[in-house]
């Protein structure tokens, strides 16, 4: 029974996977230039695919005469975009008749695909100016957000009319105020750390520049910050606290005992040496020295405008640097290979104050960058 369910299964997975390469599941949703392509595609990988054929056969005139219908009805909307509609149509009927003709096994089922090309470049021509305009008003609402739109439209337009007027320039305008611009500004500590802090912030830099690449956000120092006409917003690190090397000693000791008797001398009995066996003790005192790092780094979000923060938060790392030894009085027998171990070391001199730094603030890198993948994801 187990073993017929398996052979169903199977046999329901393979009929959709062929129902999706063939295009035959695009077509029952309707979706017939989806329907084409696949059926094309399959055709290409086999040329015998029965099912394909018959899907491309039905299909292809589905496809056809729904877009010549989506053409008609936007042709007699008021659509502001309506031409950029029947572009998309009239590429998508030229992109199922260029496939078919490249497919000697769809070009036998479907004989003189009609290609659309003075329909198409007409309807360019006529798509260019309303994209064109479409990104002027947007522009005059003045909103980052309307830039935005803006911008697409200012790229349809070059993209029906390659150069169309000033497009170009409108481009990048648009561009650059859909941008969000960001100042980068970096409180440097004072002092033996100030290497230490630079390096970190510039680990904050290299994230922006490459880990945190979005198309709307650009991320500046405050040199290259002055170039601008201005700025929204103002990304603000600074430590607000922190310590490195404080000393913690601690002190232990144990006693321990052998867990067998060992031989811990002889004697005489009746004339005759026999040795002796006991358990054996012996006093660990063991050493632990912490050296204790620590500090907090405030991120705060300012618009530019207001000065007033937008976002802020303080993320706080520690590090703890740690050297243990030992030594003992008593018998050696008594302690582990481990404890004998503890009692060959020495105290180990700290890394220096540089790295102890840097060490600290290792966790709070990660925090920072996630607190920026969440203030400017999808803007």
């Amino acid at each position: 029974m187990k073993k017929n369910l398996i052979s169903t299964t199977l046999v329901a997975i393979v009929l959709l996977v062929s129902a999706c390469s063939t295009g035959k599941k695009a077509l029952q949703e309707g979706n017939y230039p989806a329907a084409v392509l696949k059926a094309v595609e399959r055709l290409r990988d086999n040329p015998d695919s029965k099912k394909s054929a018959e899907t491309l056969k039905e299909a292809y005139p589905l496809a056809v005469s729904t877009s010549k219908d989506e053409i008609d009805q936007l042709l007699t909307s008021k659509d502001p975009l309506r031409y950029a509609g029947v572009v998309d149509r009239y590429e998508s009927l030229n992109q199922m008749a260029d496939e078919i003709r490249h497919c000697p096994a769809a070009l036998k089922i479907i004989k003189s695909p009609e290609f659309y090309g003075e329909q198409l470049a007409e309807a360019r021509q006529k798509a260019a100016p309303e994209a064109y305009t479409a990104g002027v008003n947007l522009m005059k609402q003045g909103t980052r957000f309307s830039a935005k739109d803006a911008y697409y439209q200012f790229l349809n337009a070059d993209r029906f009319v390659p150069g169309y007027l000033d497009v170009k320039e409108r481009t990048e305008q648009a561009k650059f105020e859909a941008t969000l611009k960001v100042m980068v500004d970096q409180i440097p500590v004072p002092g033996r750390y100030k290497l230490s802090s630079e390096f970190f912030y510039d680990q904050v830099y290299s994230f922006l520049a490459k880990g945190l690449k979005q198309e709307f956000v650009e991320f500046y120092s405050p040199a290259a910050a002055k170039s601008l006409p201005y700025v929204d917003e103002i990304l603000v690190m600074q430590f607000d606290d922190f310590v490195v090397g404080a000393t913690s000693d601690k002190e232990s000791e144990k006693e321990y005992t052998s867990k067998d008797s060992v031989l811990v001398g002889n004697t005489t009995v009746n004339g005759q040496k026999v040795n002796v066996y006991n358990q054996v003790k012996a006093k660990l005192t063991t050493h632990r020295r912490e050296v204790i790092s620590t500090g907090v780094l405030m991120v705060q979000v300012m618009d530019a405008k207001t000065n007033k923060p937008r976002a802020s938060q303080k993320y706080p790392g520690t590090f703890v640097w740690v050297t243990d030894w030992a030594n003992y009085n008593g018998d050696s027998r008594a302690l582990s290979p481990q404890q004998l171990e503890l009692c060959k070391r020495k105290p180990m001199m700290p890394p220096p104050p540089q790295d102890l730094f840097l060490e600290f603030t290792k966790p709070i890198l990660e925090q920072v960058k996630g607190f920026l993948r969440n203030n400017y994801r999808n803007l």
